[in-house]
């Protein structure tokens, strides 16, 4: 009993500081001095004497020093705006050079950057704007938001073309597609072009730089996770958290160097993606890397950048890194293996994928010459950025008998603990939900301070995430909380524990089990098979399947119906499995019943019940 009272809890114990090379501590107590997140990137991206170019855009390569004048002069024209300290700015828009310009700018100027999701509905952006009077949108993308744009609240309305930073001869020919599309907003005065916006009000002489109130909301993101609302919420970040997050970077950049200078990142992400453009864009701005930007954003695009541009650093999902390996794949197979020696963190983030994909991932990138296996990592909106990671810097040793990918230990300056219902923290081994504590947390989620009670208790952020320590310290997450069922006798079921027990047969690649969007909600299985698993063995896997779920699954439950495919689940735009798609695809599904195979289709409102 004694021994049990004095039994060490895993957050308190940290045995994750095993991984950690020597002098982080230093790091970590180092006290900033208070000042904005602009000021403390700006130290570091100058502090490289103009070495290494800052970013490169379709080509074009672009100087820190062109950087940090085009910060000041986006600057000048926010304050020649009218705004104040404490105004809020809307951004929305894609990977542009513009963008990160006008993202330092308003930090630098106090005035507050609202980035909403790009994906967000245009019912749920109206409610995100906030009071921003001012809107910067990227021309392919203001269609989508002109009724948001037209409200009285938006005096001035600037439209930044993907072209502008692009150099010649491919801005010229670019613009002039571009200029058609522009026509029908000639005439609304709200609207600027770029250039119009600084021949307006770029001459304000004024003092640019904020008095330093670094605890107020820098930066607004958009978050769907902790919520468990199922929609996307804003929360405020504040210069102080963030610089916090840099420190952690610092500190975890003594192993192995990951962010070095002189080497390349490639970001494709848009700048809401807060996670990765902060791994992708500010740590490396700060320590002296080059940033290659490409706001086109899919998979096949993601696979030829990584291979022409030989990215150092490189963040994707594991459905991005899958195709990507994919192709390296063709090209092995027509004698064309391709160096991948250049890759020095590669990153799995915001989704991951299943240990078997990740295993032949890294057979590939060895096969291939990288020194290292994928890292997989877990970060979240709410504390700005990565929270753990599996980053060794050389070597391919990985455990790939869990059942879902490991995503490491907690980087310096961040504690992970798991923790019942009831708010007691369990032992390593133990499923629970997932809770962070760090210096980088959010401040809240805006409008919203009973969420903010909710999920933000002692210092600890509460994920909603189920997952456990193993124990070394390492985290794994099984998924969201929110995804389960409730059996007749009252058992939760989680829905990716069904899809973990289908991948566990030889044939499944792999597997997703969702609530479909229709009356009564039955639990449908979307099933990817083998590539050499023929069409005539369908029926025999769907019958292993099915028997497995009559033992797998409490009496009374079942899947009402299981659809089955070849190559991989489809991915959205924003990198992860397109779970809306799934949920709204009503036909092509099968089930044994009475011993035979049929056909099963669901409909609104008559659906097949979720009960055999």
């Amino acid at each position: 009993m004694i021994e049990q009272q004095n039994k060490r809890r895993p957050s308190e114990e940290m045995r994750w500081k095993q991984f950690y090379a020597s002098g982080y501590e230093k790091i970590l107590e180092q006290e900033f001095p208070q000042k904005t997140l602009w000021k403390f990137l700006e130290d570091g991206i100058l502090s490289d004497k103009n070495r290494h170019d800052a970013l490169v855009y379709f080509g074009r390569r672009i100087s820190r020093n062109t950087l940090v004048e085009e910060v000041y002069r986006w600057g000048r024209v926010i304050k020649g705006m009218g705004l104040k300290e404490g105004d809020e700015l809307l951004i929305y828009g894609p990977a542009l050079p513009e963008f990160i310009y006008i993202l330092f700018a308003a930090d630098m100027t106090g005035v507050t950057a609202n980035l909403p999701n790009l994906m967000v509905k245009a019912e749920d952006l109206d409610a995100m704007v906030g009071r921003s009077r001012v809107a910067f949108v990227f021309d392919g993308m203001e269609k989508r938001i002109r009724e948001t744009l037209g409200r009285k609240q938006f005096e001035h309305v600037v439209i930044l073309p993907a072209t502008r930073s692009m150099g010649y001869p491919l801005k010229l020919l670019a613009s002039t597609v571009n200029s058609l599309k522009r026509l029908g907003l000639r005439f609304k005065a709200k609207y600027l072009t770029a250039n119009a916006a600084i021949r307006q009000f770029g001459h304000y002489n004024g003092p640019l730089e904020a008095a330093g109130e670094i605890d107020k909301p820098a930066y607004l993101f958009s978050s769907s996770g902790t919520s468990g609302n199922g929609y996307a919420n804003q929360i405020g970040m504040t210069d102080k958290a963030m610089i916090a997050m840099c420190r952690n970077a610092l500190a975890f950049n003594l192993k192995g160097s990951p962010f070095r200078e002189g080497t390349r990142s490639y970001c494709p992400v848009p700048p809401f993606v807060c996670t990765g453009f902060f791994t992708l864009v500010m740590a490396p701005l700060h320590r002296g890397m080059t940033v290659y930007l490409d706001p086109r954003l899919s998979a096949s695009r993601f696979a030829k950048n990584v291979l022409t541009i030989r990215p150092q650093i490189a963040v994707a999902t594991g459905g991005y890194w899958i195709q990507l390996i994919e192709q390296v794949d063709r090209l092995i197979r027509e004698g064309k293996r391709p160096d991948l020696s250049f890759l020095r963190f590669p990153v799995m983030g915001g989704e991951g994928c299943t240990p078997d994909a990740l295993r032949h991932i890294n057979e590939v990138l060895e096969a291939c010459g990288c020194p290292l296996a994928l890292t997989s990592g877990y970060g979240l909106t709410e504390i700005f950025s990565v929270s753990t990671v599996d980053y060794e810097p050389t070597g391919f040793e990985k455990d790939y008998s869990h059942e879902v990918v490991c995503v490491g230990y907690p980087i310096p300056g961040v504690t992970v603990g798991i923790f019942d219902e009831n708010g007691q923290e369990l032992d390593y081994g133990e499923r629970g939900e997932v809770r962070i504590k760090t210096p980088s947390l959010t401040c809240g989620y805006i409008d919203h301070p009973e969420l903010t009670r909710a999920r933000i208790r002692d210092g600890w952020l509460l994920t909603q995430d189920l997952g456990m320590l193993d124990s070394s310290g390492k985290l794994f997450i099984y998924g969201r909380m929110a995804q389960h069922v409730v059996a007749r006798g009252g058992e939760k079921v989680y829905l990716f524990d069904i899809a973990n027990r289908l991948r566990e047969d030889p044939a499944v690649k792999d597997a997703l089990v969702c609530r479909l969007e229709t009356e009564n909600g039955p639990i449908v299985a979307h099933v990817v098979l083998e590539d050499d698993i023929r069409e005539s063995d369908k029926e025999n896997v769907l019958r292993r399947l099915d028997a497995c779920m009559q033992t797998f699954l409490p009496s009374g439950l079942c899947l009402a119906g299981y659809r089955m495919a070849y190559g991989q689940l489809r991915i959205n735009t924003v990198e992860k499995i397109d779970r809306s798609y799934y949920t709204h695809l009503l036909t092509g599904y099968s089930v044994i019943r009475n011993g035979r195979q049929e056909a099963v289709a669901f409909h609104k409102p008559n659906n097949t019940s979720l009960n055999k």
